[in-house]
């Protein structure tokens, strides 16, 4: 009999809390006010297409075309889970990613213990990058929405926090030893050449994050995506988005017990901001993100705070569990909660020293 994943776990049980819920203090019919549609429609489309970018070899092709640029093959790897979290969400990054790792491995001298930390450093970066883009993660997205934000606006608040997590990074990733992961050939898969369906596939992307930041109308999209899942066979996380669907029943049952107050404690935004990043320790990022949201009205400490939250725990951020889980067993626990831990520490700091010279040069 096989053995429920860690992260399959979790999603059931906010899954089974929100059925409570709706058993007991919230009629069912509510749910259609309560869950956020643009929120789920937003992520079901960024599933299916960046899934179609993925099976079609796109993303891989890309990849392994950046890969062949370089001989720094460790650095070459962060810096595309950055860039990619940022675009195509930190979830599906290393869906891509750590597969690619897989794949590289093979062609290049690394010890099963470099690995293993090129593995955790993909899972920790993929939190940090993200973080850039409302696209990049769902409680980037949540925020985004529910704070009726512009993409300057969001883009502009996140660039602080985001060249810290950065600058965080740097001394992990030993760039004096980057010479050693030197390719012994070339990376290729068989009849790897660009296709022309791509392009349509490429637009169809673009629609979809100009329909993620309210340029086209979302409900425009959905017949096409329907097609594309049918004729495609597409595959995504199903249990993902009913599991973000059972987080706003989560969060309105709390509201009906009267219970909701309990989490509000007047801070200043440093405290908010730490605040957060505990919560996301404890719930994981993306319930902590929709909690807080409904509490307080200032979304900068809350989107740093869960953000930089999202590293430490296992729950904290899903991307932590979907690290472990595509490792294959080459991830010890262990060693993935002491540089994620230290990571969000570090981070953290440095974010508490912006916002403090930062708040001292506004007075």
């Amino acid at each position: 009999m096989e053995k429920i994943k860690i992260d399959t776990a979790i999603f059931l049980m906010f899954i089974i809390v929100a059925v409570l819920f709706l058993l007991t203090v919230i009629e069912p019919y509510k749910v259609i006010s309560i869950v956020e549609w643009k929120t789920i429609f937003t992520l079901f489309y960024i599933l299916v297409i960046v899934n179609l970018l993925k099976d079609s070899k796109f993303l891989e092709w890309i990849s392994l075309s950046l890969l062949n640029c370089t001989k720094r093959i460790y650095i070459m790897l962060i810096i595309l889970t950055l860039i990619m979290s940022s675009i195509i969400t930190n979830d599906i990054a290393l869906f891509v990613i750590i597969p690619i790792t897989g794949i590289v491995s093979k062609y290049i001298q690394m010890s099963s213990r470099d690995l293993e930390k090129l593995f955790i450093f993909e899972g920790i970066s993929a939190n940090i990058g993200s973080t850039l883009t409302p696209i990049g993660n769902p409680q980037n997205l949540f925020i985004f929405y529910h704070y009726h934000l512009t993409i300057f606006e969001f883009i502009k608040n996140m660039i602080p926090y985001e060249l810290c997590g950065i600058l965080v990074l740097l001394p992990f990733l030993n760039f004096n030893t980057c010479s050693l992961f030197t390719t012994k050939k070339p990376f290729y898969f068989k009849n790897m050449e660009f296709k022309n369906e791509w392009m349509a596939y490429i637009l169809i992307f673009i629609l979809v994050v100009l329909s993620a930041l309210n340029i086209v109308n979302y409900i425009y999209l959905f017949p096409i995506m329907v097609i594309i899942l049918i004729l495609k066979r597409i595959k995504i996380d199903y249990l993902f988005l009913l599991t973000f669907c059972a987080l706003f029943i989560d969060i309105e049952g709390i509201k009906h017990l009267g219970i909701m107050n309990l989490f509000f404690i007047q801070w200043n935004s440093i405290a908010l901001m730490i605040y957060s990043s505990i919560l996301s320790q404890i719930l994981s990022n993306v319930p902590a993100t929709i909690l807080l949201s409904n509490l307080y009205s200032n979304w900068i400490p809350i989107a740093y705070g869960v953000n930089v939250g999202g590293n430490g725990t296992l729950i904290a951020s899903f991307a932590n569990l979907i690290t472990l889980r595509l490792s294959s067993g080459k991830i010890g626990v262990i060693r993935f909660l002491i540089f994620g831990g230290t990571i969000y520490l570090l981070h953290l700091t440095a974010l508490i020293i912006y916002m403090t010279v930062a708040n001292t040069a506004l007075l």
